[in-house]
């Protein structure tokens, strides 16, 4: 069997009797986070002498608890495109929406929406055979109360 020099935790092998504590005193001795940019929107830092898996678990931590706004709810009223509704209500669930969600109410399943936990987009696009191609422009309209 081969080991890797890249595990770098305590308990990795310990069911094949192998000790690796002293991996756990030489990551905590000499792991270091450098922050290269911050401002209002966003951070960049580089994490420094730790394995990729350990670095993959960290950014998906982060990105599971970052508050975050999607498209859940689509009404399609009127679509004569090969694309069936669902992936296209899935595409549009995946458009990251820009705004910030602590502004705005959590909206639970007993709860009725409204302009506090609640952003209305409208895409009206038209296109007709032989124009060229229409790129649609949301509107944002929030819901009245």
């Amino acid at each position: 069997m081969c080991l890797t020099e890249s595990i770098q935790y305590s308990g990795a092998y310990a069911s094949m009797g192998i000790d690796n504590s002293s991996r756990l005193d030489r990551f905590s001795n000499n792991f270091r986070v450098e922050v290269v940019r911050l401002n209002e929107d966003d951070m960049e830092f580089d994490m420094i002498v730790i394995d990729a898996a350990i670095a993959n678990s960290f950014r998906r931590i982060l990105i599971a608890d970052l508050p975050t706004m999607a498209i859940e709810k689509v009404l399609i009223a009127n679509k004569t495109s090969i694309i069936q509704d669902e992936v296209l209500a899935h595409r549009l669930g995946l458009v990251p929406i820009r705004v910030d969600p602590r502004l705005f109410d959590y909206l639970s399943e007993n709860d009725q929406p409204n302009e506090k936990s609640t952003i209305v987009f409208k895409l009206h696009v038209q296109c007709k055979r032989g124009s060229p191609r229409i790129t649609g422009i949301m509107k944002m309209i929030l819901l009245p109360m």
